[in-house]
């Protein structure tokens, strides 16, 4: 949040940049972060058809990415926000983390956490969360201002009666 005040406070084509900047930052990370996975294409489809069948739940776009074969290769980036988008509800949600994004390093292990994702969108209570969380509003409440001081004398000519 800090953050964005400041980029804010940068300017139109500054804060844009740093925005990019920061961006793109984000994206190195979670790339060295991915882990290294050997799947088919088809489990990569079964993936991201799981991903695009919640994505509506979350006001999101479609997942589009290339599908093929990966063989020790990082999950593609996509992929891979729309896994920690999803862990991060359903953490606030539950508790704890839907999908282990580590156990995918193989078809077996990837599938497994498909079927965690398509079991999830049968969640009535996960829906209705995710709903209330998309449509409030994100505003930051204020603290509410101090009542003014009324000094003594007025306070008990007011209370009895007296103006």
């Amino acid at each position: 949040m800090e953050m964005e005040m400041e980029m804010e406070d940068m300017g139109g084509e500054e804060g844009l940049k740093a925005a990019k900047q920061l961006d793109m930052e984000e994206d190195d990370a979670l790339s060295a972060a991915s882990p290294s996975v050997t799947v088919k294409a088809r489990t990569i489809s079964a993936l991201v058809q799981a991903l695009n069948r919640i994505m509506p739940l979350f006001s999101a776009p479609k997942i589009e990415v290339e599908v093929s074969d990966l063989k020790d290769e990082p999950m593609p980036l996509e992929l891979m926000k729309a896994l920690q988008m999803l862990n991060a509800a359903y953490s606030d949600y539950a508790d704890e983390d839907l999908v282990s994004i580590s156990s995918m390093a193989d078809d077996k292990g990837a599938l497994i956490e498909v079927s965690k994702i398509m079991k999830v969108l049968g969640d009535k209570g996960f829906a209705k969360y995710l709903k209330k969380e998309v449509t409030s509003p994100m505003v930051e409440k204020k603290p509410e201002a101090p009542p003014p001081e009324e000094d003594d004398e007025e306070m008990m000519m007011s209370r009895m009666g007296i103006s």
